[in-house]
């Protein structure tokens, strides 16, 4: 995934098209890059459901580990992380459909939108919503999102006018439900941090390969270096260093696998100045040297994906 610096970061594709916007996925966490797919937000509204193992979800300050047969809804630019829990036997499959508001009922002036999307859409409060099967309107939309799965692979005849009636369903559904999960509002100072992380995550992924500070990232958000460390810690629970250090990392780690650069050209690629600093990081997160590292996963294409 890439930066697409007018909207923040997500994946640099399109959930589908602008005549369709709808996308299907079937993420096998063994194909990414530390069984991790990273912090990011984007503009359509998400539904995934386990289809096998287990799963941590982090969005914003909550977390939720879902098993299999367990789901989550994920609001438009709610910020959040998919995991695979530590020392997991299995790596989890997750089935996920990414869709537009419009793709319910056309954004203005629609009595669809007004009424029924707008609500949800609007509410800073609903974040997310784990989905569950022992709540028979939550196994309802669990379903539905399963049948979506089944009807867009097989592709026969109308399954595009299938696909929406089901995405229907399972907005009459939560649309009709989601009272008994509103919670309080998030207070404006956690409005504003979420707002200001978002800005420093951003210029972290665009600028990752540059020699950047502490303060950089904090100027990124306008704000102290103080607040730029409580930003962090409180949201993702990380320091600013931490977390550039892992992102960085993670992005040598895919070099490694997917290209045949020298590892000092790596190293200089993701932004460390010294080759001993960057052996000594890579050891501490991944337990061997870079080259150890590339060797273990030379014909091991399940490796090679990144998150």
């Amino acid at each position: 995934m890439e930066i697409d610096k007018a909207k923040g970061y997500r994946e640099h594709v399109e959930h589908g098209t602008p005549s369709f916007p709808m996308q299907i996925y079937k993420n096998e966490f063994r194909w990414y890059v530390g069984h991790l797919i990273g912090w990011h937000w984007h503009p359509e509204l998400e539904l995934s459901v386990v289809l096998s193992g287990e799963v941590d979800i982090f969005i914003n300050n909550m977390s939720y580990r879902l098993t299999a047969g367990e789901g989550v809804f994920i609001n438009t630019n709610a910020m959040h992380l998919q995991s695979a829990p530590d020392g997991c036997g299995e790596f989890p499959v997750v089935a996920t459909i990414c869709f537009l508001p419009e793709f319910i009922g056309d954004c203005g002036e629609d009595l669809i939108y007004r009424k029924y999307i707008l609500p949800v859409v609007g509410d800073k409060s609903l974040r997310c919503l784990k989905l569950s099967p022992e709540t028979p309107w939550q196994q309802d939309i669990i379903s539905a999102v399963l049948r979506i799965c089944s009807t867009a692979s097989e592709k026969k005849y109308g399954y595009e006018l299938r696909c929406r009636n089901l995405i229907g369903e399972i907005w009459s559904e939560l649309s009709e439900n989601i009272a008994e999960v509103q919670s309080a509002s998030p207070d404006r100072r956690t409005l504003i941090r979420e707002k200001r992380l978002k800005k420093m995550l951003s210029y972290i992924y665009g600028s990752y390969q540059n020699n950047i500070s502490v303060e950089d990232i904090a100027g990124a958000a306008n704000i102290s270096r103080s607040e730029c460390c409580r930003c962090f810690r409180e949201t993702i629970g990380r320091k600013p260093v931490e977390f550039l250090n892992e992102y960085r990392l993670k992005k040598a780690v895919e070099l490694l696998v997917s290209t045949d650069m020298p590892i000092t050209e790596v190293c200089f690629a993701c932004g460390y100045e010294h080759i001993s600093y960057f052996g000594k990081l890579f050891r501490e997160i991944y337990g061997v040297s870079p080259s150890e590292y590339r060797n273990s996963m030379i014909g091991d294409p399940s490796q090679h994906g990144a998150g």
